[in-house]
């Protein structure tokens, strides 16, 4: 991926930690100092990606000892009432621009439906992939009708 290829990048924090674990073997670990790895290797991995780069988990944030280490990689945690999904789709939704922002998450449902906002997707193994430079491409939202902006309703098949 070359570098600015989109305005923002919109992490599902959670998802990707889960899926980086798997692959990784982190689980060991503290969960304070896995989302503290998790944040450096984004910030190494896909710095060049975007302007802006937020990870969104859900839950409030536990001390690291020294409380936050800096980061280019903005962290947002959700509040009580919401989740990362939702923070996310706000997000999203609120960006008039949202054809500017790649959203990495392994919810299929949350890549639908930030995808019929416009946004790109990209799920968290193909991320992680990316990031770790084994391949080269992200999935683009569906082809739209005419040319237009892709609507929630471009994702199911039609029945007439």
């Amino acid at each position: 991926m070359t570098a600015q290829q989109t305005d923002w990048l919109l992490i599902d924090g959670y998802s990707l930690l889960y899926r980086a674990r798997a692959l990784s073997k982190l689980s060991g670990r503290n969960l304070a100092v896995e989302r503290h790895l998790l944040i450096r290797k984004v910030e190494q991995g896909a710095s060049d990606w975007a302007d802006r780069i937020t990870i969104v988990f859900d839950g409030r944030a536990t001390k690291l000892g020294n409380d936050e280490i800096p980061s280019t990689v903005e962290v947002l945690y959700a509040p009580g009432h919401l989740t990362a999904d939702s923070v996310i789709e706000r997000l999203v939704y609120a960006n008039p621009e949202s054809a500017r922002i790649l959203v990495v998450s392994s919810d299929r449902a949350e890549r639908e439906t930030v995808a019929a906002a416009g946004a790109d997707t990209l799920s968290c193994g193909e991320f992680l992939d990316r990031i770790e430079g084994r391949t080269s491409h992200h999935r683009r939202r569906p082809p739209s009708a005419e040319g237009r902006a892709a609507r929630l309703g471009d994702f199911f098949p039609r029945t007439d």
